[in-house]
């Protein structure tokens, strides 16, 4: 056993790079029940070596001590608790002041550098807090307190100050339930900006976050978004030297959506409509292309049968053609006709969809001449979603906010993870 300690003790001292005012005193283990035994490490200040004032970094006596524990890394899979009676300088310059220990990540920290640094590696790895907090055998509501400070620290060193394109979009938090609005750098491909609410407000909110890491909202040139009417109003405000886009996720989702409604009306008319539209729920909206050949059947069989939802299908594969003419005059030629076509026929809900699209024509059509693309949305909204499910919901919006800029606002995490620089 005193063998093992002896190994243990060198093992800490290593790892930790304390210096020659330092040193190990004892390790002890304690046994807890069914549950891991605990390895124990006390730290303890060489007597007669001066210490540094946190402030000044003047070498000084000591003044007295404080006792404190930090949860250190697992040891040969043990729970390591370090001890130490915390000096506290005398300094003739600012009186008596707590000393930093070497491998403390922050003042008043229960944690070590190199924990916190595994807490933020396992999270970069994709692993959930619940998960992380399962494996370190520890409340997830400390793991969330780490993550919070990490990006809160990497962001403030964030520059934004070229940023030149931005995207806009909404999420839930939690289904029906408190939205977030997320704004990215279209060229940067990364989360900048993530505020409550998807009101006309949220643009000028996402604006104020941009300028608060050296950006400039005269200097957008570009924002993508939705077609909803706060959010063109809003960005107008927020962003003056802008050309607004419509976003060709959304207009395709406009019409998928409708279809589907279309289907669901159709389907409660009569039994036998009920019957044929039955299960077809992705035949109509999945493309042509990417229909299984079982679907592809199915939906061939079904367009003799003179339903609304296959001629709503039709519109909205023709709205997909429209983004697949060469330039902006002939994709507004194309886009006219279809939409003229939509409000004469007898499909309520797609004629309130072209009635949406008429009114936005400018913002989609900028799709053409900007070669604007929010296919950076599509993919962060893709992983956004992926960590909600993850999650199961956020009870609390700061966590989704967290792991929103965790996962992909491309922050500088490598202070927090050098092992050299979290243990000085």
């Amino acid at each position: 056993m005193e063998a093992r300690a002896g190994m243990l003790a060198q093992l800490f001292e290593r790892s930790m790079g304390l210096g020659a005012e330092w040193e190990v005193s004892d390790v002890w283990f304690e046994e807890k029940g069914d549950a891991p035994s605990e390895l124990h490490i006390r730290v303890a200040h060489v007597r007669g070596r001066a210490v540094e004032c946190p402030e000044c970094g003047r070498r000084c006596g000591v003044y007295d001590t404080r006792e404190r524990t930090w949860r250190h890394l697992d040891i040969w899979q043990y729970e390591t608790i370090v001890h130490c009676a915390v000096p506290r300088a005398d300094c003739p310059e600012h009186g008596v002041r707590t000393v930093r220990m070497p491998w403390e990540v922050r003042p008043n920290s229960h944690f070590t550098a190199l924990f916190e640094a595994q807490v933020l590696a396992m999270a970069l790895s994709g692993l959930t807090a619940v998960q992380i907090a399962s494996a370190l055998r520890m409340p997830d509501g400390a793991v969330w307190r780490m993550l919070r400070r990490a990006v809160a620290e990497a962001r403030e060193a964030a520059d934004y100050s070229g940023v030149a394109r931005v995207g806009i979009d909404d999420t839930a938090c939690r289904r029906g339930q408190s939205y977030i609005s997320v704004m990215v750098d279209l060229d940067g491909q990364r989360a900048i900006g993530v505020t409550e609410g998807r009101d006309r407000g949220a643009p000028e909110r996402l604006a104020g976050e941009l300028e608060a890491h050296g950006g400039s909202r005269l200097a957008i040139r570009e924002v993508t978004r939705d077609m909803s009417e706060a959010y063109a109003l809003g960005a107008a405000d927020a962003f003056p030297e802008a050309i607004q886009t419509v976003d060709r996720f959304h207009v395709s989702q406009l019409f998928s959506r409708a279809t589907d409604r279309v289907r669901c009306r159709e389907a409660r008319l009569s039994e036998e409509k009920g019957r044929l539209l039955r299960g077809t729920k992705y035949c109509w909206l999945k493309r042509p292309e990417n229909l299984t050949e079982r679907q592809a059947a199915r939906k061939a069989s079904l367009m003799g049968e003179h339903l609304l939802t296959a001629r709503a299908c039709a519109m909205s594969e023709a709205m997909r053609a429209v983004y697949a003419r060469p330039d902006r005059e002939s994709a507004g030629r194309e886009l006219d006709r279809v939409v003229s076509w939509i409000m004469h026929s007898n499909v309520p809900e797609m004629k309130v969809v072209a009635g949406t699209v008429r009114k936005e024509r400018e913002g989609i059509l900028n799709w053409f001449s900007r070669n604007a693309t929010n296919a950076i949305l599509e993919g962060l909204n893709s992983v956004i979603q992926s960590i909600k499910r993850a999650a199961r919901g956020f009870r609390n919006v700061e966590y989704f906010k967290t792991m929103i800029f965790l996962r992909l606002g491309r922050l500088d995490f490598s202070a927090q993870l050098a092992v050299s620089s979290a243990t000085h």
